[in-house]
C-alpha cells in the first residue's frame, strides 16, 4: 500500500478517533475506577464482578479488532462483544449490558470535559475557520460523549464501528472510507488523527489517508508512514501553521511523503 501523501492545499476534511484522541482516556479510567470503588464500598464482591466484566468486555473488543483485518464481513459488533464477554465471565447478558451502559456509557459523561485534550478546542475552531469539514469515527456510539465534551455542534459527521454500515473495528479501513465519503472528500483529501499507532496508523494507511498520532509515548522505530505529535498545539502548527504545511510535516517525518 503506497503511503498517504499529505498536501495542505488539497486538504478538505479531518477525521478524528474519539477515545484517547479527543480526551485523556487513561486519566478518565483512573477517575472511573475510584468512582466504581466508591459505589461498591458496601458490596465489594459486586464491585469485583463488575471490574471483571468491564475488563473482559475490553478484551473482547481487542479480539474482534484482531479479526478485522482478515474479514470484510459486516458484524453486529455490539452483539459479538457481548457474547464473547459472557462466555469469558459466565455472566448473564443483562448484567454485562447493565455494567457497560452504566460504567462505560453513562457514568463517564459527567467527567469527560475535565479530561479534554489540551489545545483540542483551539485546533478544532481553527480547522473550522479554514473551512475544513470534521468527522469522528469511534469504536462505540459517540454522540453523547461529543456533547459532554462540547464538540457536538462542531463535528459534521459522526460514525461508530458498531454502526450497521461499518460493522468492523479499526484497523479495517471501512469506517474511514465511509467517513470520507460522507464528508464529501476523497481519502487523499482527508487527514486522520488517532492515538494508537498500532491501530489508527494501519487503518489510515489502508484507507489511503495521511495520519497523525497524538501520543506522548513516541515510537523510536523509523521510518513510519504516519507522524507522531505530542499534542494538538504541535498538530495545529504542522497542519494549519503559517509555514508551508508540506515543509513542516516533511521536517517532522519525511517518510510521510515517499511513495
Amino acid at each position: 500500500m503506497p503511503e498517504a501523501l499529505f498536501d495542505r492545499g488539497q486538504l478538505k476534511a479531518i477525521v478524528f478517533d474519539l477515545d484517547g484522541t479527543l480526551y485523556r482516556q487513561d486519566s478518565l479510567r483512573r477517575a472511573m475506577v475510584l468512582r466504581l470503588l466508591r459505589a461498591h464500598t458496601t458490596r465489594p464482591l459486586s464491585g469485583l464482578r463488575t471490574f471483571r466484566v468491564l475488563a473482559a468486555y475490553r478484551q473482547a473488543q481487542e479480539r474482534l479488532r484482531e479479526s478485522a483485518t482478515s474479514s470484510a464481513t459486516r458484524t453486529d459488533l455490539a452483539e459479538a462483544q457481548l457474547r464473547l464477554t459472557c462466555a469469558r465471565t459466565k455472566a448473564e447478558p443483562a448484567f454485562v449490558t447493565e455494567c457497560v451502559v452504566r460504567w462505560m456509557e453513562q457514568e463517564p459523561l459527567a467527567l469527560l470535559a475535565r479530561f479534554l485534550q489540551p489545545g483540542l478546542l483551539d485546533f478544532v475552531y481553527a480547522c473550522k475557520a479554514h473551512g475544513l469539514r470534521l468527522g469522528v469515527l469511534s469504536d462505540y456510539p459517540a454522540d453523547a460523549k461529543l456533547k459532554a465534551l462540547g464538540l457536538d455542534r462542531l463535528i459534521d459527521v459522526v460514525l461508530a464501528a458498531q454502526s450497521p454500515e461499518v460493522g468492523v473495528f479499526k484497523p479495517h479501513p471501512r469506517g474511514l472510507l465511509l467517513a470520507a465519503r460522507r464528508l464529501g472528500a476523497s481519502p487523499q483529501e482527508c487527514l486522520y488523527v488517532g492515538d494508537r499507532a498500532d491501530v489508527d496508523g494501519p487503518a489510515a494507511i489502508a484507507a489511503g489517508m495521511a495520519c497523525f498520532i497524538v501520543t506522548r509515548r513516541r515510537d523510536s522505530r523509523s521510518p513510519q508512514p504516519w507522524v507522531e505529535v505530542a499534542g494538538y498545539p504541535q498538530l495545529r502548527d504542522l497542519v494549519l501553521g503559517l509555514r508551508d504545511s508540506r515543509t513542516a510535516v516533511a521536517a517532522a517525518q519525511p517518510s510521510l511523503h515517499r511513495r
